[in-house]
């Protein structure tokens, strides 16, 4: 599959379709905007996908499926504007029928690009297993997290008030986490316009892997308690 690129005026392009939030101007460019920055997602969502299900077999690998779209579902929201200035791919296993597991994504708006690795919207019961594993494997944990900060990766999510008990020495960052994961941002938007941005993505991946894998035996094995529990 071949990357056409996503250049700064198709950014600009989804950027003003976001102020004026006119369907009268959406449809008049709505093939400029697939052309210029959803295509583009889509061929990253399918070059990139094919080897990170590799990582992990069940990942979802349709393109069409993996990226945003442009106009948004206003039902459920405050928020009424009917389309978005950014679009993302995500790399992930379907989360109707794997609920909790781990994704990597990345995502393009106007001002930058960003990408990353975690588990955001977890139950509390995968939390649990989270902090059991790191109790349980810190040494690979702390690997794996060294892996993504060596990167330039920051860690990101959102963490309980109170620390819960058993946290290993060093793990204090990480194991009071509600949600947790590592992004990289940059503000290179010319990367995006060639097949620069792929080898970008695939080093990130590739260094973020090894995360992947620890977060992805939790979810496995919060799940498989769940069937057992069925």
């Amino acid at each position: 599959m071949e990357y056409d690129g996503i250049s700064r005026d198709s950014l600009f392009l989804l950027a003003d379709n976001r102020f004026r939030n006119s369907r009268d101007f959406y449809e008049e460019h709505k093939q400029q905007i697939k052309d210029g920055v959803t295509v583009p997602m889509r061929q990253i969502a399918g070059i990139i996908g094919s080897e990170l299900s590799e990582l992990d077999p069940f990942m979802v690998t349709n393109p069409v499926k993996m990226v945003s779209r442009i106009r948004r579902d206003t039902r459920y929201t405050k928020d009424k504007s009917l389309y978005r200035e950014h679009a993302w791919a995500m790399f992930m296993r379907d989360k109707r029928q794997w609920e909790g597991y781990p994704c990597f994504w990345f995502e393009v708006t106007p001002q930058n690009y960003s990408l990353g690795v975690g588990i955001f919207g977890a139950s509390s019961s995968l939390m649990q297993n989270f902090r059991k594993a790191i109790r349980e494997r810190t040494d690979e944990f702390s690997d794996a997290v060294h892996g993504c900060e060596l990167t330039g990766a920051l860690l990101h999510g959102s963490s309980y008030k109170r620390m819960p008990a058993g946290c290993p020495e060093g793990m204090e960052d990480y194991y009071g986490m509600k949600s947790f994961g590592y992004i990289v941002y940059s503000n290179e938007l010319d990367d995006l316009a060639d097949e620069k941005i792929i080898e970008i993505l695939k080093g990130y991946y590739s260094a973020f892997s090894p995360l992947y894998k620890f977060l992805l035996s939790v979810a496995d094995e919060t799940f498989q308690a769940y069937e057992s529990a069925e």
